[in-house]
């Protein structure tokens, strides 16, 4: 920096430049070799200070760790770039200066809101659709259910369709969810964030239609018979297409996407993975429920016989397979068809029916387990079938790298290696001084990974072919014999290779060099040499640009290169053969062969060139584990949707929000037990992954300290053996650097580990990896830190933990001191590898105790259900026993024999029931009395009532004929009508009484329900005043009931239908028939003027009537009638517009 050194820097990102330093101007903007700053200077008595400001980072390479991003604002960069010239939106200084400009790249430039607006956006759109779920409740609740279907399917469709055109509510292009390159299927599911709207949405719709179907007991009946196979054939091309379709999306977006599902390494797996579970999810979920939507539709038409659904499924989807086009996915289609099979079956069961409105833990969780074990399977297939397509083309890339004459990074070198280019600075290869320095430039200007994977040396010759400053004594001939007789030509020009043995080669390529006028100026030679025996730990992850995921680098593949038969190359500690014979080379070009719990890949590339790719066999801990995902993400998106549906439609009323948290015993063990083990696999999880990142530093410090120590006296010693004048070598000298740098480069690729050496100013002077700091990604200069702590403190050691762009990494820094205690440089370790080995090790941790979770959870599952089912079969046996207690019979004692706590309950059940037994037996006796009592009095004032008339016409009659009246035959045959009015008045009270004492004792036939209603209609019909509409169904309806009874039921209530009419207006009388599943409704409708509310609660209790005649016994004895039958009744009733009398009664299969 000529006149001025450093003496003070805060950082070891960047150094200003001798523009900067030297320069007239005391700030501006300005470009360095890593990014773009913003700078400012003041001179001080003692020198200058200057500031730099980073405002973008430029790097020469970039990854995943080294980004050229703005260092202030996310994402700016996409669309954004900075220009140094006028014309573009200018940045300003304090002073009003320009300092840059910035401009808009080429393209579209996708407008983005912020995080505020987005989140205001999306609440506002979460309540529009509340307000229209809203909506379509109401219509469903007061019109028709199929109304409020379309209505809200319409809406939702018309503004799902509007959204794909039009910013609404915001433009999802802004965000990479919604990038067709992470995932892109077709025109409707361009992304997996229009995948996501769209699997929610279809839950939303699919929970809405259940849930309405089952509270309106919806049932569809067909009127003409052929209707019934329709909808079943309907209903079966439903489940088809539902099952590919929703099939497809999942192998697709495994297969045909960039979502990792790859559960073994968790480091891979990123927000899209986990979105990607949550899709599955909500799609499993929507599938199921649509499932039962038509099951629960197709139920009461095939009284729960399934078999010819199943018959239609199989005959539909194998006709289906045998026209398909896609050859390739046959054999997925044929599994998803075996799958919809059995799926079938299971969901036809009563006992696995699961409510929306209740959380049924047994029955959930075998629905889980159901899917999350459907989904893996086709997850690790289509895992497997990926992983093997890639090992293919790894294969076939390991055998384009074992050719050298395929080699392209050789091309990064001979660019710089242009006849123009050396013409222009030979002369600079003339002289001593400059030979080195000019060779030296063109090779370390190279980047991509060149200087960290060949060792090259350049010779240059004049025209006379004599050498100039060579490195050793290789001659022209020498090289020039080689070229011409060893070396095969490469696919790039002016570059050969030739065999140094069996497998190991070289490059050479030969440079003639001219000048502009055509003379001859001499010969450049370059040989380049793999340092393919080279540590890994030498090429840092820092350059590797995806070098993670290339198989060189790979903990997961092993693998081997044959070349004529013998191996030339190998990666990891598999046991290869280190020779082939011709019998084991396959004949066809890929086979797979399993052997010791591995895969073995074996790829023909040519006669006698072969390449095995060896994995070890991770199925059933990939299942185990992609089944513990699964399982916990359903468990997650399931709470989340009964969390959203219980406060929809509590509508964040407390009262009822307490009755939905209001679980059972049973769910709440369940819950208590998944609560658990999530709690303990989040606490060890954290607490171990703690450890083992304190435990994996601690290593580091205690490894690298020990390496430090070693190569610090390797180095110590070289030094001192180079050094023949301490007082006149500097380790800055040229020569000096020349030979410390190859001692350095030695030592390093035998410790396996990168080495910086700073001289006592803290200036880089020898690096086993020149690469980030010849190209400016970091400074020549120490870190900051390290050289306070070495150079100031004096201290043996320091460690630091540095970062380069986002990768942190480890490094370690030990002064060089020779046997006088004197300093001569500062010895640096940076350990790259550090943070992605303690990756590898907390993900293959977590891979286990999420293995073992899994193991303990289902465990733990299977022991609650246990004890749950054993605590609540004893709860069932009481709550049965409690609801056969009964006053009309005797009552028996539960014989417990566990002295427990449920022991003591029954304890007190037992003496309840001896108690109410002898309570029963008094008030049996008390009401035998009353009912005695009251029956004597009705049957009294009954009978009074006709005896009155009776008496006083008697009476009347013998005083006739005691007067000797006129009239007495007359009044004789009159006297004679009214007793026998009166005594049938006296029978049908009778017959009354009779007829309710014989309710209790049925013939019970099997009939058809429409044979007594046509009888029981027809006769009321014929009445003027009456206007009688009966709508059966098309088919019989066959029940099992005393049909006396039923019919003197429907006489009844028609009868007294039509006595609710007043006199004044024609009775209109509706009778009709609905099937619900396996009963069938009948209603009895009036216009008359209803029931008032003072008489609701009394209207089905004997002796009561609003009439000014009868018994009050008819509607008594309907209700005793239906409850024989095991039916129900009951009424619905509006003042002045009449009643509807509801009787249900079970039909007979």
């Amino acid at each position: 920096m000529g006149l001025y050194t450093a003496a003070f820097w805060n950082t070891q990102a960047v150094q200003p430049t001798e523009a900067l330093l030297y320069g007239a101007d005391s700030s501006g903007f300005v470009q360095l070799q890593n990014g773009y700053y913003v700078w400012r200077k003041k001179n001080t008595n003692r020198g200058i200070i200057i500031a730099l400001i980073p405002v973008k980072w430029k790097y020469v390479v970039t990854n995943e760790y080294l980004k050229n991003t703005f260092v202030i604002g996310e994402g700016i960069e996409n669309n954004y770039d900075i220009s140094l010239d006028s014309g573009a939106v200018s940045v300003k200084g304090a002073g009003g200066k320009d300092l840059f400009f910035l401009f808009k790249k080429p393209g579209t430039v996708i407008p983005k809101n912020n995080i505020i607006s987005v989140w205001l956006r999306i609440t506002g759109t979460f309540l529009i659709f509340l307000f229209i779920h809203f909506c379509a409740v109401y219509i469903a609740m007061n019109k028709r259910l199929w109304k409020s279907v379309l209505f809200l399917i319409s809406i939702v469709l018309a503004l799902r369709i509007v959204s794909y055109y039009f910013p609404i509510p915001l433009n999802f292009r802004q965000f990479e969810l919604f990038d067709p390159a992470i995932y892109g299927s077709n025109i409707v599911l361009r992304s997996l964030g229009d995948l996501l709207i769209n699997a929610i949405l279809f839950v939303w719709l699919i929970l809405f239609i259940r849930h309405h179907l089952q509270e309106k007991k919806y049932v569809i009946a067909p009127r003409f018979f052929v209707m019934k196979w329709l909808l079943l054939v309907l209903v079966a091309l439903l489940f088809l297409a539902a099952t590919f379709v929703c099939g497809h999306i999942l192998r697709t977006m495994v297969s045909d996407s960039q979502i990792s599902f790859d559960v073994i390494n968790f480091f891979t797996l990123n927000i899209y993975s986990i979105i990607g579970f949550v899709v599955l999810c909500c799609i499993a979920i929507g599938y199921f429920i649509m499932g039962q939507i038509l099951m629960y539709l197709l139920r009461p038409l095939f009284s729960a016989n399934f078999i010819p659904l199943y018959i239609a499924v199989a005959v539909a989807g194998l006709t289906f397979l045998t026209i398909g086009f896609n050859i390739t996915i046959v054999a997925f289609e044929l599994y998803l068809l075996i799958w919809l099979l059995v799926f079938l079956v299971l969901l036809s069961s009563n006992y696995l029916a699961l409510l929306t409105t209740r959380m049924s833990s047994s029955r959930l969780v075998f629905w889980l387990f159901f899917f999350s074990l459907s989904i893996m399977g086709v997850i690790v297939q289509e895992n497997n079938i990926k992983e093997l397509r890639n090992r293919k083309h790894y294969a076939e890339t390991l055998s384009t790298k074992a050719d050298p004459s395929s080699e392209t990074l050789m091309n990064t070198l001979l660019t710089d290696f242009r006849s123009e280019t050396l013409a222009a600075n030979f002369e600079k290869l003339r002289n001593d001084s400059t030979n080195q320095l000019f060779k030296d430039s063109l090779v370390s200007g190279n980047f991509s990974g060149y200087n960290n994977k060949y060792e090259t040396k350049i010779y240059s010759f004049d025209a006379n072919e004599k050498p100039l400053f060579n490195i050793d004594s290789s001659g022209f001939n020498e090289l020039n014999t080689i070229l011409n007789t060893q070396g095969r030509p490469t696919n790039i020009e002016d570059l050969y290779y030739y065999d140094e043995s069996y497998d190991r080669f070289s490059y050479i390529s030969r440079k003639n060099v001219i000048d502009t006028g055509g003379k001859l100026l001499g010969y450049v030679f370059i040989l380049a040499r793999s340092k393919k025996y080279k540590s890994d730990a030498l090429y840092p992850e820092l350059f590797s640009r995806g070098n993670d995921y290339a198989i060189e680098n790979s903990s997961v593949y092993a693998f081997a290169v044959y070349n004529n038969l013998q191996l030339i190359s190998n990666h990891n500690d598999y046991a290869f053969a280190t020779k082939l014979t011709k019998s084991e080379v396959p004949k066809e070009e890929f086979k797979l062969i399993s052997k010791n719990n591995f895969d073995e890949l074996w790829y023909k590339a040519g006669p006698g060139n072969v390449v095995i790719i060896a994995k070890q066999d991770n199925f059933f801990i990939e299942a185990i584990t992609l089944f513990s995902y699964l399982f916990c993400a359903f468990l997650l998106v399931t709470g989340v949707f009964w969390l959203i549906n219980i406060f929809i439609r509590s509508r964040l009323n407390k009262d009822q929000l307490k009755t939905y948290w209001q679980l059972s015993i049973r769910n709440q063990i369940h819950g208590t037990v998944i609560f658990i083990s999530i709690l303990s696999f989040v606490v060890i999880g954290i607490a171990t992954i703690l450890f083992f990142i304190k435990r994996y530093e601690n290593n580091n410090r205690e490894r690298l300290s020990r390496t430090i120590k070693v190569m610090e006296n390797e180095v110590r010693n070289s030094l001192s053996e180079l050094a023949v004048f301490d007082d006149v070598i500097k380790i800055y000298d040229e020569g000096f650097k020349e030979k410390l740098e190859q001692t350095i480069i030695k030592i390093s690729e035998i410790h396996a580990a990168d080495i910086n050496v700073y001289d006592l100013e803290g200036n880089l002077r020898v690096s086993s990896l020149p690469l980030p700091y010849n190209k400016g990604i970091v400074s020549t200069k120490m870190d900051p830190m390290a050289y306070y702590h070495l150079n100031k403190q004096k201290e043996v050691q320091y460690f630091k933990e540095e970062k380069i762009g986002t990768l942190k990494f480890v490094s370690n820094y030990v002064p060089v001191i020779d046997e006088t205690g004197r300093e001569y440089a500062y010895l640096n370790i940076p350990y790259f590898t550090s943070q992605s080995k303690l990756k590898l090790e907390i993900a293959n941790f977590l891979v286990t105790i999420i293995n073992l979770n899994a193991f303990i959870f289902l465990i733990a599952g299977i022991v609650a259900l246990f004890i749950t089912n054993r605590i609540t079969r004893s709860f069932s046996f009481i709550s049965n026993k409690m609801k056969e207690v009964n006053l009309g019979k005797m009552n028996e004692a539960i014989d417990w024999k566990r002295n427990d706590e449920i022991g003591e309950l029954v304890q007190e059940y037992n003496k309840m029931v001896g108690k109410l037994d002898e309570s029963a037996n008094a008030l049996a006796k008390s009401e035998r009395e009353g009912a005695w009592r009251e029956m004597a009095r009705q049957v009294a004032h009954e009978i009074k009532n006709p005896l009155t008339p009776m008496k006083l016409s008697l009476q009347y009659l013998q005083k006739a004929i005691s007067n000797n009246a006129d009239n007495v035959r007359e009044l004789t045959g009159s006297v004679a009508q009214t007793l026998v009015e009166q005594i049938d008045h006296l029978n049908q009270i009778a017959g009354e009484f009779s007829q309710f004492a014989n309710i209790g004792n049925p013939r019970n036939e099997v009939f058809d329900l429409h044979e007594v209603l046509y009888v029981v209609t027809q006769l009321y019909g014929v009445n003027d005043r009456v206007h009688l509409d009966c709508t059966p169904l098309p088919h019989p309806v066959l029940i099992n009931a005393d049909r006396t009874h039923i019919n003197r039921l429907f006489t009844n209530l028609i009868q007294n239908a039509i006595q609710a009419v007043p006199e004044d207006r024609i009775a209109i009388i509706e009778v009709e028939e609905e099937l619900r599943g396996n009963k069938i409704l009948v209603k009895v409708k009036d216009n008359g003027l209803g029931i008032s509310d003072e008489m609701r609660s009394k209207i089905f209790t004997p002796n009561f009537t609003t009439k000014t005649s009868g018994t009050g016994l008819g509607l008594a004895m309907c209700k005793g009638i239906v409850e024989q039958a095991k039916g129900q009744i009951w009424f619905e009733t509006s003042a002045g517009e009449g009643s509807t009398f509801y009787v249900e009664l079970p039909v007979v299969s």
